[in-house]
């Protein structure tokens, strides 16, 4: 199935569906940050941008967990063949590429958590891994927080 935002809303619908919370909404306001700020940026797409905010917690869609949800978030979209929504499903909660720095619970087998450390130690990250980092944590459930600076 091919990766475009009818196929990555639809694939959020269901994943809310299955599990319903405010990670849904979450996702929501980390795709439109992802695409607001990706349309300032020419070598960025918008589109691309909106959706990997959007699927980078689809991985919440098998229940409620900590760290689980970035490899059951990974093998959704791998199944699917999408690739870097696989990677971003990962990398978005390692800013540092180091599993150690994870302020979650590794509630994952022994396999996993090696598979884990040893994909976040070598993946190559780029800008929309960076973007979805930096949206991620400025997304709450009910809106962005975002700083006015003076001039």
């Amino acid at each position: 199935m091919e990766l475009n935002i009818q196929t990555a809303e639809l694939a959020l619908r269901e994943a809310a569906e299955s599990n319903p919370g405010a990670w849904a909404e979450h996702s929501r306001y980390v795709a439109e940050a992802c695409k607001n700020i990706a349309s300032h940026c020419k070598d960025l797409s918008s589109e691309q941008a909106y959706i990997f905010g959007l699927l980078h917690d689809i991985g919440r869609y098998a229940g409620v967990s900590s760290e689980r949800h970035l490899i059951d978030g990974y093998r959704y979209c791998m199944e699917r063949g999408w690739g870097k929504a696989a990677q971003i499903c990962i990398s978005h909660a390692f800013m540092i590429q180091d599993i150690a720095t994870s302020i979650g619970e590794f509630d994952v087998s022994d396999e996993d958590y090696l598979f884990m450390k040893e994909f976040v130690a070598n993946a190559v990250y780029d800008d929309y891994d960076r973007l979805v980092q930096l949206c991620d944590a400025l997304a709450m459930p009910r809106g962005s927080v975002f700083w006015k600076r003076d001039l």
